[in-house]
């Protein structure tokens, strides 16, 4: 159970013919290798093939930034376009932007500071400098501790998001606001029963205009998370549970992805047969859920602990990365590949050594359309062990 100040997120199957297949022959490249201690947590954000936005959980001033890593001649080069501190401005951005495509404007959350739980903020660039805004203060009855990244809606604008605790039972909630911060609204209040609670992931969008799709690490009938659905009708949003965990079928979901088609693929941080995380798929989300283990993680060289996921939705092939396991037990860059007759094969892509490479993949990876390189962050290892934002050649 967290604490009001705690700085990461919960770390803590059996389909027959599934099977793993050893490192394919892939390239991995460091494409920036942070200084200090940076605690480049959330998940990146790629403009174009020259352009990357993250999040700091510490930054230069210790209390998060948000930086641009810009390609110049081959070269990366890292700067902060903000800084957050003790003060009311918000600190410890845990997950990382989004954007506005028209407007170019960033929006986030920080995990704490503000009014004492957390904020809602925008980033937007004018005059040649990014200045900051904070569009709303978490008071705990309506939220506190906002861990998942933001979800904006293409049509209205509106963003979404959820938090870890407050709320009418302590155990978090979904809310939605403008992005100029002038409406707040509270979608949903989790119970801490059946229904879920400690909502971390970022709420994605579901298979139906007004659904979003979501999971909590804990709550459920096993007290092991769940996935959830919210669906809107008449102004008024009601929460329904797609699946709730039980432990041979993983347990603890960090992350989620959902296919043009409307199917939601996800990772268990544990559990699941061998104890060390699942993949799975939930088909006809909102109406008669399928639950299905695509993979389940043995703790060797095929990867423990799944951190993200991420589905190139022309092939079907789903990208991850995992904190920990690999050659050297430092974490690897992983593929499923569905098959014929509805099995699915895992690859590692890369497994970190600890070194210049990298160690502790933390956030879900992305794929550059451009290059089709998978993108993302590692904790550790880089040339002063303070972490790397690593390239992988599938």
């Amino acid at each position: 159970m967290k604490a009001a100040e705690v700085l990461c997120a919960t770390c803590a199957v059996f389909l027959a013919g599934v099977s793993a297949q050893p490192a394919a022959a892939s390239s991995a490249t460091v494409l920036y290798s942070f200084p200090y201690n940076y605690g480049a947590l959330g998940r990146l954000l790629q403009l174009d093939a020259g352009t990357i936005y993250g999040t700091s959980l510490y930054g230069k001033s210790g209390y998060g930034a948000v930086y641009q890593l810009k390609q110049k001649r081959g070269q990366w080069n890292a700067k902060e376009i903000t800084s957050f501190s003790a003060g009311k401005g918000g600190r410890t951005p845990y997950a990382g932007v989004i954007r506005d495509p028209s407007t170019g404007a960033l929006f986030g959350t920080t995990v704490n500071g503000g009014a004492k739980y957390g904020t809602v903020y925008a980033l937007r660039f004018a005059n040649r400098a990014w200045s900051k805004t904070i569009l709303h203060n978490f008071n705990q009855s309506d939220g506190a501790f906002p861990y998942g990244m933001l979800l904006r809606d293409k049509v209205t604008g509106t963003l979404f998001g959820t938090t870890y605790q407050g709320g009418s039972a302590g155990c978090g909630t979904a809310f939605q606001l403008d992005e100029q911060g002038a409406t707040f609204n509270v979608l949903y209040s989790f119970h801490g029963g059946a229904d879920g609670c400690r909502a971390e992931t970022q709420l994605r969008a579901g298979p139906n205009a007004g659904t979003l799709v979501g999971s909590t690490d804990f709550g459920g009938s096993a007290d092991m998370g769940t996935v959830f659905l919210l669906a809107e009708t008449g102004g008024v949003w009601n929460e329904s549970v797609q699946h709730a965990f039980t432990g041979d079928d993983g347990c603890y979901p960090l992350d989620l992805a959902v296919s043009g088609d409307g199917t939601v693929y996800g990772v268990t941080s544990s559990c699941g047969i061998y104890g060390y995380g699942t993949v799975f798929q939930i088909r006809n989300v909102g109406g008669r859920p399928k639950f299905s283990t695509l993979y389940n993680f043995t703790g060797g060289t095929d990867g423990n602990s799944p951190v993200g996921i991420q589905r190139d939705d022309p092939d079907g092939i789903l990208y991850g990365a995992t904190r920990y396991g690999g050659a050297s037990g430092q974490g690897v860059v992983f593929s499923l590949h569905p098959n014929s007759g509805g099995q699915w094969t895992e690859t590692v892509l890369h497994s970190f050594a600890g070194g210049t490479d990298g160690s502790h993949p933390v956030s879900r990876p992305i794929l550059d359309q451009s290059t089709g390189h998978v993108l993302g962050t590692t904790l550790d290892g880089g040339q002063d062990n303070n972490g790397v934002i690593y390239g992988v050649t599938p």
